[in-house]
C-alpha cells in the first residue's frame, strides 16, 4: 500500500514539475481579448529554452518556422508550430520530450519581434515593430505621416507575393474600412504627379 502511494506521489510531482513557461518576448499586445497570446506564423523566428534540470544548464535554441509551419528540434525532430500560441507550442514540446527523453522538462517559447516596413513619401521611412492593432493609417502615422509630395490615393501594401492599392483619403473618411497590417507587410507611398 505504501509503495502504491509513493508511486502515485512521484507521478504527481513529475507531472507538476513539467510546467510551461510562456513569455511574450516581442511585447506583442492583443487588441482583442485581454491575456490572449499571438499565434505563431510561418516565417516567424522563435527562441526555445529547454530546462531539463539536473546538472545540465538550460539550452537556448533559435529556430525558424518553415513554410510548412514546422520547426525541427534535437531528438524529437519536426513538430508543428504555425498557428499555435507560444504556450501551446511549449506544452507540445514538453510532451514530446517527457518521459521519452527526460524525466523533467520546462519549455519556454519566446516569439521574436515582428516588423512591418514603410517607405516612399513618408517623413520617416523605416522598419517598425508590429503589434496586432496596427492598421494602414496607424502605420503611416508611425512613420511620421505623409510628405507634401505623397500620393495619398494610391498607397500600396505588399503582402506575401501580392500587392494592393488603397485610397488613404477615403480611409480617413471611413475609419471602419482601415486595413489591418500583418507582420512583414511593406507599405509604399508613391510620389504624386502634382
Amino acid at each position: 500500500m505504501m509503495r502504491t502511494f509513493l508511486t502515485a506521489l512521484t507521478v504527481c510531482l513529475l507531472l507538476s514539475a513539467c510546467a510551461t513557461d510562456t513569455v511574450n518576448h516581442a511585447g506583442i499586445g492583443n487588441a482583442g481579448a485581454a491575456g490572449a497570446e499571438t499565434r505563431l506564423r510561418n516565417g516567424d523566428q522563435v527562441t526555445i529554452r529547454l530546462d531539463t534540470g539536473g546538472n545540465q544548464p538550460p539550452q537556448s535554441l533559435d529556430v525558424l518556422i518553415d513554410g510548412n509551419g514546422e520547426i525541427s528540434l534535437p531528438l524529437i525532430g519536426r513538430i508543428k508550430a504555425g498557428g499555435s500560441t507560444p504556450g501551446d507550442l511549449g506544452e507540445r514540446i514538453q510532451a514530446s520530450y517527457v518521459p521519452r527523453y527526460y524525466v523533467h522538462c520546462n519549455a519556454a517559447v519566446l516569439a521574436t519581434v515582428r516588423f512591418f516596413y514603410v517607405g516612399g513619401e513618408v517623413r520617416a521611412p523605416s522598419r517598425y515593430n508590429w503589434t496586432e492593432d496596427v492598421t494602414l493609417l496607424k502605420a503611416i502615422n508611425t512613420a511620421g505621416g505623409f510628405t507634401d509630395f505623397a500620393n495619398r490615393r494610391k498607397v500600396e501594401v505588399a503582402r506575401d507575393k501580392g500587392k494592393q492599392a488603397f485610397d488613404c483619403d477615403e480611409l480617413r473618411q471611413h475609419p471602419d474600412k482601415d486595413v489591418p497590417i500583418q507582420p512583414g507587410d511593406s507599405i509604399y507611398i508613391p510620389r504624386s504627379l502634382f
